[in-house]
């Protein structure tokens, strides 16, 4: 039995900022067709949505051994690809904008100033934390259950001796919730 599957995504991380390759091809493995579903979704296009995949986990096995996690590393992975995305989106305009690409000003607008985003990551979680924590308190902790820990409407309801519609309904509250007081931040989200 391979122990590596067995270990969290955060555990994976300390092996992968040790340069363990197997804790790397984990998390791979654990999030690419999901990833590769969001960035399909959002470009309409699998070639474009695979390169976008390519570059996030190229550059995360580039900052591995800088890669602090201040929350979940689902968290983090969700947030690198909403900036993988942006900044894909970003080169395609730029091209088809007919800007040369030998052009030092281009090339300087499409390297992506990692601490920069690194602070924007960092405040968008901290501004989603807050607003989470302003929930109502079955709300908050219902939501936390299904975002946080990843658990189904029926294990909470289970978990809580609730009904599944009540989760979704508390779900569907706090999202509704979130959506308004984080709407300066909508296109992260």
């Amino acid at each position: 039995m391979n122990l590596i599957t067995h270990k969290t995504d955060e555990e994976l991380v300390d092996l992968i900022r040790n340069e363990n390759l197997e804790a790397f091809n984990e998390i791979y493995n654990r999030y690419w067709k999901i990833l590769l579903a969001k960035s399909v979704n959002r470009l309409k296009s699998k070639e474009d949505a695979e390169e976008v995949i390519q570059e996030l986990f190229v550059n995360l096995w580039r900052r591995r051994a800088r890669l602090q996690l201040r929350f979940t590393f689902r968290t983090y992975i969700h947030a690198a690809l909403k900036y993988e995305i942006l900044n894909h989106l970003t080169k395609r305009n730029i091209l088809k904008s007919d800007l040369a690409i030998e052009d030092p000003d281009f090339s300087r607008f499409l390297i992506a100033d990692e601490n920069f985003f690194s602070i924007e990551i960092k405040e968008l979680q901290l501004q989603i934390d807050t607003e989470i924590n302003k929930l109502p308190e079955k709300c908050r902790l219902i939501f936390k259950m299904s975002r946080n820990d990843g658990m189904t409407a029926k294990d909470i309801a289970d978990k809580l001796d609730i009904s599944a519609r009540t989760v979704e309904t508390q779900i569907g509250r706090a999202l509704k919730i979130l959506r308004k007081s984080l709407s300066s931040y909508i296109f992260f989200l």
